[in-house]
Order: C-alpha cells, then structure tokens, then sequence
C-alpha cells in the first residue's frame, strides 16, 4: 500500500473533530421579507420602463416563498424552472446595489441539495458571477457583499457545489476575495470570509498545487494580524486542514518560518491555541 504520511500518526483531535463544511443554516423568516422586497423591487422596474410584470415572474415569486417553507431534506424536490429564470434575470438585469434580495435567498437555496447540484451542472452557475461582481469590487455596497460572501459560504453545503467553484478556475477568485476580507472592519464580514477559506481549504488536494501554496502563504500572513478569536480560529483551522497530510504546505510554512505560538487574539485564546499546538505538531513531524 501507499506510505503513511507521518501526520496520520499524530494526535490531532480539534482538526479531526471539524470535517464539516462551515455553514450558515439560519432559516429566519424563510425569506418573507426578502421576497416581499423582490416583489417590490420587481413592480418598480416594470414601473419605470412602462411594462407590465409577466404572470411568470409573479408566479416564481409565489413558488420561491412555497419552495422555501420545507426546510432542507434528504428528499427535496426541484425547484421550479420559473424561480431559475427570475433569480437569472434579477442578476443580469438589476445593478449590484440591488441584489440584496436575491442573494438572500440564494444562500438558503443552496442548502437545498437539488438546488445545489442544479447550479453545479449550469452553465449559468450564478455563485462565480456573485462572487467577482459583489465581493471582489471595493465598491459593492456591505450588506450586499456580506449576503454574497453568505453565498460563496453555502455553496460548499454540498461538496458538488464546492468543488464546482474550487476547481473550474474559480477558485484563486473566491480566495483572494475572501483573503482580501479577513482583514475587514466588519466582524461579519471578517468571519464569514475566514469560514469561506476554511470550506475551499477542505477541497483543496493534497499535493504541491498553486492553490494550496497561494492559500498557506495567504492565511500565514493573516493570522500574524491581531484579530477576533472567531475570525482566527476559523482562519487557523483553514491552515491546519492545508497542512494535514502536505508536505508541500508545511515545508512553506518552515520556509516562512511561521510561529503557531505567537499568535495574539481578542477575545477567548482556548479554541485558537488548540488548533496552533497542533499546527505546531504538524511542521514538527513534518521537519523531524
């Protein structure tokens, strides 16, 4: 058989307790208000270019609300072609600032694993699309790109949806996206951009790729910055996952003479100092 890497030997048990994506399940309102909002919004565009909203839209906005009252299931139906094209039409045709709406409601259809696999076998996957328009521009207004990092978050529900975005060339953009907000005012912004890291260091191969280096020596630099102990944890824990069985990541992360120790947090340290020891064990084992 394949020889053991030497990590697999090692006592590890805050890594290996997290093997799931991170995800935000918050139901809420089922979308209510956000679809409301759209219905609004939807009247109002008709409204200035003097048409008249079509059954097919009105309808979409009924059937979206009715999709979203079941919660996630194992045996979740499809959702309605009409939903499909409204969502479609909403992001090709409303300006940016706009978008709020509808991104809620993407970040709870992704949870929906038909929805999920949908989007996957599309060309017209919205996810990278959201995630070039509204969290890589400065310019986007922050609730609607806290509601796309939300997206870029959920679609890694399913690991279809992950590895979708990860490895059709969309990766290095949703990473240096997220990379580019960790270091944010926000501490929504900050976390949910650390939980995205997290989710495509999970999908990332075990081998010397671009991505992995690009992403270790990313979260190497973020993590020697003062932060929220939420924030760095998650981004640890990204780094950690990297390095787990890759001799590549952890001889960049000796190259960079990285110190898990002399990390400093805001904020409860025990969480965020499991995870650095073993990181410490990890780069040990690796230049043992």
């Amino acid at each position: 058989g394949a020889e053991k890497h030497p990590h697999e030997a090692l006592e590890l048990p805050t890594l290996h307790s997290f093997d799931k994506p991170f995800v935000l399940n918050e139901l809420g309102d089922k979308c209510a208000a956000s679809i409301q909002r759209l219905g609004s919004l939807q009247a109002s565009h008709h409204e200035e270019r003097g048409t008249q909203a079509p059954a097919e839209e009105v309808t979409a906005l009924t059937e979206l609300q009715g999709y979203l009252d079941l919660p996630p299931a194992p045996d979740s139906s499809q959702l309605p072609r009409g939903c499909y094209r409204l969502i479609a039409r909403v992001l090709a045709q409303w300006p940016v600032a706009a978008w709020g709406p509808v991104l809620d409601c993407l970040r709870l259809l992704l949870l929906y694993e038909p929805v999920n696999r949908h989007y996957t076998m599309s060309t017209g996957n919205p996810v990278p699309i959201i995630v070039r328009r509204c969290i890589m521009r400065p310019d986007t207004p922050r609730p609607v790109q806290l509601r796309a990092l939300f997206v870029a978050c959920n679609v890694f529900a399913h690991e279809q949806g992950g590895r979708a975005v990860v490895r059709e060339g969309e990766g290095p953009g949703v990473m240096e996206a997220a990379l580019e907000l960790v270091g944010h005012a926000d501490l929504a912004t900050r976390m949910t951009a650390a939980a995205v890291l997290y989710n495509v260091a999970r999908l990332l191969p075990k081998v010397e790729d671009i991505e992995v280096l690009q992403l270790a020596s990313g979260l190497a630099h973020h993590v020697t910055v003062k932060t929220d102990s939420e924030t760095m944890f998650r981004l640890l824990l990204a780094l950690a996952r990297l390095v787990y069985c890759n001799s590549a990541a952890c001889s960049l992360l000796l190259s960079l003479e990285f110190d898990p120790e002399g990390i400093e947090v805001e904020g409860p340290q025990e969480k965020v100092r499991a995870v650095a020891v073993e990181i410490r064990r990890m780069l040990d084992a690796q230049s043992a």
